[in-house]
């Protein structure tokens, strides 16, 4: 099974002066754990609960700070021919739960998690 074969789900983004606050209000309104840090069209970080964690706990003030001072610049990627079971080995490798998925242009269009893996993997296990 290839990336483009899981279930569909929207993906969340946001701008990189967008305040970790609001960052986190999207998150949570959209029941989402991670989002996309896109600048002119370009994939530029993702911003995910455990960097938001990380933020508050250093003492970042979320009213102030914005998106680019907290996401992980330059993320690790996928494309959406990627085989799933080569996505999961890549996301225990980097010992990460979520990758963004990007077209053939590098455009970001959607973002595969760690839960949507197992839940496709446990599923054809039966």
């Amino acid at each position: 099974m290839k990336v483009r074969d899981l279930p569909p789900g929207p993906l969340l983004t946001a701008d990189p002066e967008t305040t970790i606050a609001e960052v986190a209000r999207q998150m949570r309104t959209d029941d989402s754990d991670a989002i996309a840090v896109i600048s002119q069209g370009r994939l530029v970080g993702i911003i995910t609960e455990r960097d938001l964690v990380k933020a508050i706990a250093d003492g970042v003030d979320p009213q102030q700070a914005r998106a680019d001072v907290v996401m992980t610049a330059d993320p690790a990627t996928v494309d959406a021919d990627e085989d799933i079971a080569m996505v999961a080995v890549k996301m225990m490798r980097l010992g990460v739960r979520h990758l963004p998925v990007l077209n053939k242009a590098g455009k970001p269009i959607g973002l595969v998690s760690a839960r949507n893996l197992v839940a496709i993997l446990d599923r054809g296990a039966d």
